[in-house]
């Protein structure tokens, strides 16, 4: 199976060049140009700045590549909404089967630290962050894992990039955490994420347009956020 659309050499190089900025230096550049600036901002409103900054320059980068994917799904509504809710499907089942397997193994008191930090920040305020983590963190993640890591793949080498676009996008969820906690309950939160990873390469590959996974991603992240309130 071929994907209608696809990322151009300049988008590929922007965006990996951008990708590795964003985990690498993105997070301390902010707060140093806070400090420079004379501006103190909580953890919180320094997180949403730093979805607000990657939200921007992934649009900016992507402009051509999430247009043309718009049409696919403009053209197509009810197949982009059928393959996101057959995807949504997917995703809570496999959730459901991986999280009866993983609270015998790590026991009762188990919970997904990432889950745990995002509670914590989103006390401090709620609105503002929910905003950020509805609808601006599953743009930028999907054009990221879906858009330029699996679909630049997929046509070449399509069970690489299924793969790998599923344990990127689940090893990027526990990384601020290695080395902070122990082993067993980073591998299981790990794989608490790989359901999703999974359901949204599928629903993309279905759908032919990158809409869909950003419409389940909203879902997922806007239930998610909803429950942990």
């Amino acid at each position: 199976m071929k994907l209608s659309v696809s990322t151009t050499r300049k988008e590929n190089l922007l965006g990996y060049g951008y990708w590795l900025i964003s985990l690498f230096v993105l997070p301390t550049m902010l707060q140093l140009v806070c400090y420079l600036l004379g501006i103190s901002l909580s953890l919180a409103l320094l997180n949403i700045l730093f979805f607000v900054t990657n939200f921007i320059c992934v649009v900016g980068i992507f402009h051509k590549f999430l247009l043309a994917s718009v049409k696919i799904a403009w053209a197509k509504p009810w197949k982009c909404l059928w393959c996101a809710a057959k995807g949504l499907l997917i995703y809570y089942f496999f959730t459901f089967v991986v999280s009866a397997l993983i609270f015998p193994w790590v026991g009762p008191n188990f919970s997904n630290v990432n889950d745990d930090a995002i509670l914590e920040l989103a006390k401090q305020h709620t609105g503002i962050f929910a905003f950020g983590t509805v609808l601006l963190v599953p743009v930028t993640e999907e054009v990221f894992f879906r858009g330029l890591l699996f679909q630049g793949i997929f046509h070449r080498k399509p069970k690489l990039a299924f793969w790998l676009s599923v344990f990127c996008f689940a090893a990027i969820h526990i990384l601020d955490f290695i080395g902070s906690v122990d082993w067993k309950t980073l591998l299981a939160c790990f794989v608490q994420y790989l359901p999703a990873g999974i359901a949204l390469a599928n629903a993309y590959v279905a759908s032919d347009t990158i809409v869909t996974p950003i419409l389940m991603h909203i879902t997922i992240n806007l239930i998610a956020f909803t429950a942990l309130g």
